[in-house]
């Protein structure tokens, strides 16, 4: 931490404790209030500076390169513009192709599947019955302990 952030610090957490003493005193005082707001919005601002300086030390702790600054969102776009739409370099007419076919294939196992595996599973035939049995879910690590624990 530099000297000057380390000031800053001190004067910013000072005027922030006085501003707050003053405002205990009065909680109607609306300037009081507001001189309370602006020295906690600074301390804020000394803080993201003493974090950025511990991240930078971090940095240079590891020996890390510095990570690189991102470009403005219009330097983006113009880079956007030059490049060449995916369906140029991919080969998207290929992909259709391959996955009609593959609905195809698809619906034709289905057409080709007998009747008599298929159940029907209406409402009337039930008679409250269920469907299918089901597997029981099978039991949270903590409750398979306390079980294991109680036998």
């Amino acid at each position: 931490m530099s000297k000057e952030t380390a000031q800053r610090l001190q004067e910013t957490a000072a005027k922030c404790l006085s501003s707050l003493e003053k405002w205990n005193g009065d909680l109607n005082d609306n300037e009081a209030r507001e001189a309370l707001l602006d020295a906690v919005h600074e301390l804020r601002k000394v803080t993201s500076r003493l974090e950025i300086d511990i991240a930078m030390n971090d940095r240079k702790a590891t020996n890390s390169r510095p990570l690189p600054i991102p470009e403005h969102k219009s330097k983006m776009e113009k880079k956007a513009k030059n490049q060449r739409p995916l369906s140029e370099i991919l080969p998207v007419a290929e992909i259709r192709d391959a996955r009609n076919a593959r609905k195809i294939e698809i619906q034709n196992s289905e057409d080709d599947t007998d009747d008599n595996d298929i159940v029907d599973q209406s409402p009337e035939d039930n008679d409250g019955e269920e469907k299918q049995k089901r597997r029981p879910r099978r039991k949270k690590r903590e409750d398979r302990k306390s079980d294991d624990s109680d036998a």
